[in-house]
């Protein structure tokens, strides 16, 4: 506003020189005063300001609608400021409010899966000490086998509260000239044993009736297994299901093998061992 205030007191000053100038230069009657002589003779005129023109300095409504407005501004970003940094805490706070509900939350699921795992273990556990489990174990042959059809006994032992239903079973004997028996995709043939077994029946004895391919067995047969040169194996399986629906399955595989260490008489003392795969002797 001062600028402006200059500005117009020197168009004032201005204004006034050229209207004193022009009234010198004409007479009362509008012709001019003096002569061209006389204006060569005095070419340079004084002209003399008396009154200046009142400018005023003072500060108007305009500058004090100037400040206002800017105070207005600054408290408007003051209290914007003030409820941004009221959401920022309020933020905080929930963002600290979810992260202990997530703490809490994971340890409730841990709880859970815990209590779930010591659930599923005491169903477990309750499952096996209830159901039927079979086992099957070879009787000792009487050796030297005679010669004719064999028989070899077995017996299938109970374990457990409740009852087995037989599905599918087999107990095979054999003579093969390696230590290990070929796979044979056609089990057969199937043991004496009762399609259900219950706790009652603790144990049930059973025998196969000739040795597989030979049937009947000759004392040149008895020999070569004697010498080694031929082996005599014992596998099967009983496939039943418990009465909580799961079906199981007992596999056994045994190979006849004779000491060789003799008895004070000469004769030779044999026992079953366990051959092939843990699959192939394993209770499920």
């Amino acid at each position: 506003m001062r600028s402006l205030a200059a500005v117009v007191l020197i168009g004032i000053v201005l204004a006034s020189g050229a209207s004193l100038r022009a009234a010198t230069q004409t007479g009362p009657s509008g012709q001019p005063a003096s002569s061209a002589g006389t204006a060569r003779s005095n070419p340079q005129q004084t002209i003399r300001v008396t009154d200046m023109p009142p400018v005023s300095l003072s500060k108007d409504w305009s500058d004090r609608a100037y400040w206002f407005f800017g105070l207005v501004l600054v408290a408007v970003s003051a209290f914007q400021a003030f409820l941004l940094w009221g959401n920022l805490r309020v933020i905080e706070r929930q963002a600290l409010q979810m992260e202990r509900q997530t703490g809490i939350l994971e340890k409730t699921v841990a709880v859970a899966e815990k209590n779930a795992d010591t659930a599923r273990k005491n169903v477990d556990l309750f499952v096996s000490r209830e159901r039927a489990h079979l086992r099957v174990e070879l009787m000792p042959l009487e050796w030297p086998l005679p010669a004719g059809t064999s028989r070899l006994k077995y017996k299938v032992t109970h374990y457990g509260a409740t009852e087995a239903y037989v599905t599918s079973s087999c107990a095979r004997a054999e003579i093969t000239a390696t230590p290990e028996p070929a796979a044979d995709a056609q089990w057969w043939p199937a043991m004496s044993i009762p399609q259900v077994i219950t706790p009652n029946e603790k144990m049930i004895e059973a025998e196969v009736h000739g040795i597989f391919p030979v049937m009947t067995l000759d004392q040149a047969e008895v020999d070569a297994i004697a010498a080694g040169q031929r082996f005599l194996h014992f596998r099967g399986f009983i496939r039943y299901n418990d009465v909580f629906g799961t079906e199981r399955v007992t596999r056994f595989r045994r190979v006849w093998q004779l000491s060789k260490q003799r008895n004070p008489d000469g004769s030779r003392s044999g026992h079953w061992s366990k051959a092939g795969s843990a699959k192939d002797n394993s209770e499920t």
